[in-house]
């Protein structure tokens, strides 16, 4: 009976070896995209997560009132306001209460440009139709 069970163990521990080599090897070969920039038909895979704690606050859903019209803002297009929108940015006070630190946590992860969102000015634009 002992003889059995070492062998099973034996067995499995060897199956478990190569599992993880062969999954190891499948893992390295079908990650060959470098710079993290994937794009499907349907839908857009961001580039980079960031710093999760430099993520700004987001809505899982727009207030009940309706999402703001983010292209308001100088340099959103419909585009950009979609990805926003995908991220949970649906308000004007939402932009205007991010840090500098925020900004570049959506810089990065929408692929902006750097410093972008600071040098079109969103946050003051933002603040200025939050009270409107």
């Amino acid at each position: 009976m002992i003889e059995i069970a070492s062998q099973i163990i034996l067995c499995l521990s060897i199956a478990a070896l190569i599992g993880f080599l062969v999954g190891l090897l499948l893992g390295r070969s079908l990650n060959t995209d470098k710079t993290n920039n994937i794009y499907n038909s349907n839908k857009y895979v961001y580039k980079n997560q960031g710093n999760i704690y430099n993520k700004p606050l987001i809505r899982s859903i727009p207030r009940p009132s309706g999402k703001d019209d983010l292209k308001n803002i100088e340099s959103i297009n419909d585009e950009l306001e979609n990805q926003l929108n995908d991220l949970g940015i649906y308000h004007f006070d939402q932009i205007a209460k991010w840090s500098i630190k925020n900004c570049r946590w959506v810089e990065e992860y929408l692929i902006l440009e750097d410093n972008m969102i600071i040098e079109n000015k969103w946050l003051e634009k933002a603040k200025s139709l939050s009270t409107i």
